[in-house]
């Protein structure tokens, strides 16, 4: 893995990437921009990330009529903005997606996803600017039941849905509870899904599993945090995240509670 101090200059590359002809989009480079996004999500650093969303913006920029594309590189900055813990630089990718989200939900008002994808970027704006939450949060709630009400078994909009919910106050509508029973639901959704076109987003079945997971953590089921936990490594077994740091925490959690020392 290169050192950190590679990744600003990387992040300069992303975010200014060079404006090409407009042309359509060579499917091959696109799947190899979802290839290498799908690699990077729970890799350590956002090394692969950033090469990922660069690629997607090359591919923007040389054709900005597509709202696809723009979908693309919304979803990378979605998957940037946690991993930094600069603020500064979150807030960037952040703000850089929402200008996607919005160009291609221009290009393509119908695109459930994308403005499913805006409602969560509007989210994690919160952790930037908490003064806005009013205004934020009223807006990101109208976005994401719309997109609901254009896909309703869309399982993508389903997981960012379930995700919103976990990380709301119980008082406007979230809790551990509501989110398991959503991503629960995108679960299912995802185990029927296919898709033959290698450029269609596809993306979604492992953080559904590891959502529902953490949702059930939460609410002391370790059972069905295990199961969830177990299908996402069935799926990516080299997944860090899960093997290394949620499940520990799972077996640490459960054993507690079979000892009784987390009982009141």
């Amino acid at each position: 893995m290169k050192s950190s101090t590679w990744i600003p200059l990387a992040i300069a590359l992303s975010l200014a990437a060079s404006p090409a002809p407009s042309r359509a989009a060579d499917p091959a480079r696109v799947a190899a921009a979802r290839r290498a996004l799908d690699r990077g999500i729970y890799l350590k650093g956002p090394e692969t990330l950033v090469q990922a969303r660069a690629q997607f913006e090359a591919l923007s920029k040389a054709e900005p009529g597509s709202a696809r594309l723009h979908y693309w590189v919304a979803l990378a900055d979605w998957r940037l903005v946690p991993r930094f813990q600069d603020a500064k630089q979150a807030e960037r990718f952040c703000k850089d997606g929402l200008e996607h989200a919005d160009q291609a939900l221009k290009l393509d008002p119908k695109l459930a996803e994308a403005l499913a994808l805006k409602s969560a970027l509007q989210a994690l704006s919160l952790r930037f600017d908490p003064g806005s939450t009013m205004t934020v949060g009223l807006e990101l709630e109208t976005n994401m039941r719309r997109a609901l009400e254009m896909a309703p078994d869309n399982p993508r909009i389903l997981l960012l849905d379930g995700i919103n919910t976990l990380h709301k106050p119980t008082f406007v509508g979230g809790g551990a509870d509501k989110a398991f029973a959503k991503l629960s639901k995108a679960s299912q959704l995802f185990a029927a899904e296919s898709a033959s076109d290698s450029t269609a987003p596809v993306w979604g079945r492992q953080d559904a599993f590891i959502w529902a997971g953490r949702s059930a953590m939460t609410l002391k089921n370790y059972g069905a945090a295990r199961e969830f936990y177990d299908r996402a490594l069935e799926l990516n077994p080299a997944n860090g995240w899960v093997r290394y740091t949620l499940v520990p925490e799972l077996d640490k959690a459960s054993a507690a509670d079979s000892t009784g020392k987390n009982k009141p």
